[in-house]
């Protein structure tokens, strides 16, 4: 009799944990992380600061809905390394992540493996770029290898936005280039052959039909949609945006023209449209891309996931030079480690239990998402995390949010140093001729320059020689961090 009374308050005790863990994650928010991609610091509408002929709606709306960081900062001023970044809550120089080629090392996990091991229903949509070993399926870096159970999109720093067929792949001389890619999207373990459509709205629509198959799932998802709007090729954009912003379309690749990365790189970086018109194209381009985040807002609201469901809105660096961008009042831009190619445009939103409508003024990084995230499902944070949690602050607003630490960054001999008001930056000149015009963008040399950005957020004003005991202090604490990740990566090495 005793052995029935254990046995039957067993299998209770069973029943009892596999329900409450089943009610503990059905209780877990939703989480969407929306990536844009060389978004200027000036192009969301927003912004106070923001440029003129800028209107965002849908970008606004989300703002209004949850918190808009006005000092939030990436990890690299380009797209690999800043995604490697966000991506791990790390900093990607720890295994060697110095320059554009950042790769995946096996021992270092990324958000998707954490949330599917939580049990989660992970996707992902767009551009995945870490770097390294594009355009195939075996390799750790391609999404359902690490952590990812669905994807659709393409690994490489960017694709054409119309030409996603598998026709042209197979008529094309050069496919599958590092920017200079077209043809078939990689989907699961095979590839999609789309013989019209537009990249930006495919990428939309492929996450509203997973929202769709997750309204009446009681497992949460993680979903990052990671569009390659607003990267060049910036021309492309269906006719009717072209049309409001008055410009003509540009004849799109075929084969007939010869390489297509001849077609990228006249259209991306020697001139071929004139400036005041390559503004037009960003808008255009931009204007889809906020016509689409509005779909992806409606279609959470129509299925009733917005009230649970957690956005995270970030560009993966700052706008590009030669896109039209605008990161207006910020000095530099893409490429460079001044304010234009770290400071980001992002938004956390989550209704019900994040603040609504708050503007954050204190330092963020893309390397708090991913511990704020799992603070918000109830993962425990790992104790390697470079990115600290701010819940509390999203929850409370209207609080400075501190860091313990500052943030750094290094990207192809330039570097930057983030604490609290003050920057330690030293950046690259970098010599581009477009429209016909020699244009030198900003640089320090090997020199690194002291500012004071709650003042001076367009670095004019090198402050080295009044406070030279903050500037030594900010270096050294540069070269200790500096040491520390070469420690890293050259230790993984020689595993």
């Amino acid at each position: 009799m005793a052995r029935k009374i254990l046995l039957i308050l067993v299998i209770i005790s069973g029943f009892l944990f596999e329900t409450t863990a089943q009610d503990k994650l059905a209780n877990r928010p939703n989480i969407l992380i929306i990536i844009t991609d060389d978004q200027g610091y000036a192009d969301l509408s927003a912004f106070h600061h923001s440029a003129k002929d800028i209107k965002t709606p849908n970008m606004d709306r989300l703002a209004n809905q949850g918190t808009l960081f006005s000092r939030a900062y990436t990890t690299a001023p380009v797209c690999s390394p800043s995604r490697a970044g966000l991506f791990t809550g790390r900093y990607q120089q720890r295994w060697g992540g110095w320059k554009f080629r950042t790769g995946l090392p096996e021992d270092e996990k990324t958000m998707s493996e954490y949330f599917k091991e939580a049990g989660y229903n992970t996707a992902m949509i767009g551009k995945s770029d870490w770097g390294a070993n594009y355009h195939k399926h075996n390799v750790r870096e391609y999404p359902l290898n690490h952590g990812y159970d669905y994807f659709l999109g393409f690994s490489s720093h960017a694709h054409d936005y119309f030409l996603m067929s598998e026709e042209i792949e197979k008529t094309t001389l050069d496919p599958h280039g590092h920017s200079a890619a077209l043809g078939r999207l990689m989907y699961n373990n095979d590839y999609k052959s789309y013989k019209e459509g537009y990249s930006t709205e495919i990428f939309t629509d492929e996450a509203i039909r997973f929202f769709e198959a997750n309204k009446n799932n009681e497992q949460p998802f993680m979903l990052t949609l990671s569009y390659n709007a607003v990267h060049h090729l910036i021309h492309e954009v269906p006719e009717k945006y072209l049309d409001k912003y008055g410009i003509e379309p540009i004849r799109n690749y075929d084969p007939s023209m010869g390489k297509y990365s001849k077609y990228y790189a006249k259209y991306s970086q020697y001139g071929a449209i004139p400036f005041d018109d390559m503004r037009k194209y960003y808008l255009a381009n931009l204007d889809c891309l906020d016509d689409n985040i509005g779909r992806v807002l409606d279609k959470l609201e129509e299925t009733g996931l917005s009230d649970n469901t957690l956005i995270v809105f970030i560009s993966d660096n700052g706008g590009s030079p030669l896109t039209g961008a605008v990161n207006y009042p910020l000095n530099g831009s893409k490429y460079f480690t001044f304010e234009g190619g770290l400071r980001v445009p992002m938004i956390i939103s989550w209704p019900g239990h994040y603040n609504q409508n708050e503007v954050c003024n204190s330092v963020v990084s893309a390397l708090d998402i991913m511990p704020t995230c799992f603070e918000a499902a109830g993962i425990n944070i790992p104790g390697n995390m470079d990115g600290i949690a701010i819940n509390s602050y999203l929850e409370k607003g209207k609080r400075k949010i501190y860091r313990e630490k500052p943030l750094f960054s290094e990207f192809n001999q330039q570097a930057a140093v983030i604490d609290h008001d003050w920057k330690l930056v030293k950046s690259k000149e970098m010599i581009y001729f477009y429209g016909g015009r020699r244009q030198v963008w900003p640089s320090t040399g090997d020199q690194f320059r002291l500012f004071r950005l709650d003042n001076d957020m367009g670095e004019h004003v090198d402050l080295s020689d009044k406070y030279p005991e903050v500037k030594e202090k900010l270096k050294k604490k540069y070269h200790k961090w500096y040491d520390e990740m070469h420690k890293e990566a050259k230790e993984r090495e020689m595993k």
